[in-house]
């Protein structure tokens, strides 16, 4: 009996240990986690655009977060918006470039741990291509084998696109 009795304070300790040594080492980390996040999302948003803007102004109002790129003379020329869908196996962050009329600009896939090989195929050419200069009400392909996935990336671009038009 007093085994067990020293066995679970050992262990009791360990786990006190950990956690703190878990929580401290998170502390540290966390800010500079959301730096180098903030840092991919804003290469991301400069890499969709057709063009260099002159500004590139962010809005967040809820869950729409929303880039307005201008040029010199203060005429918008896309925007640009941050679609997030949960896939087969994990949440995928897409970020999208739309022009003015509603046409699909350019998309990227900003993260996403789909299954290797299969759900992974949405990061490739021959999916990402397909958007470009389409309305976002056109009928778009998925892939065979990742139905789940492409069809997660096409419906939350089309959602999120129509509620960035909606909002200007």
């Amino acid at each position: 009996m007093r085994e067990i009795a020293k066995f679970s304070i050992i262990l009791f300790l360990i786990c006190i240990v950990s956690g703190g040594l878990l929580a401290l080492i998170f502390d540290v980390t966390g800010p500079r986690i959301i730096q180098q996040r903030q840092l991919e999302e804003k290469r991301a948003v400069e890499e969709v655009l057709p063009e260099s803007p002159e500004v590139i102004e962010k809005i967040e109002e809820g869950d729409l977060i929303l880039y307005k790129a201008k040029d010199a003379d203060g005429d918008l020329i896309a925007y640009v918006f941050i679609a997030d869908a949960y896939g087969y196996s994990s949440d995928i962050r897409t970020v999208v470039s739309l022009s003015p009329q509603g046409n699909i600009i350019e998309v990227m896939i900003l993260e996403h741990k789909e299954t290797p090989g299969i759900g992974s195929r949405i990061v490739e050419d021959e999916f990402l291509s397909q958007f470009k200069d389409k309305d976002i009400n056109a009928q778009f392909d998925t892939i065979s084998g990742a139905t789940i996935s492409s069809s997660a990336v096409i419906d939350s671009i089309k959602e999120k696109a129509r509620e960035v038009l909606r909002h200007e």
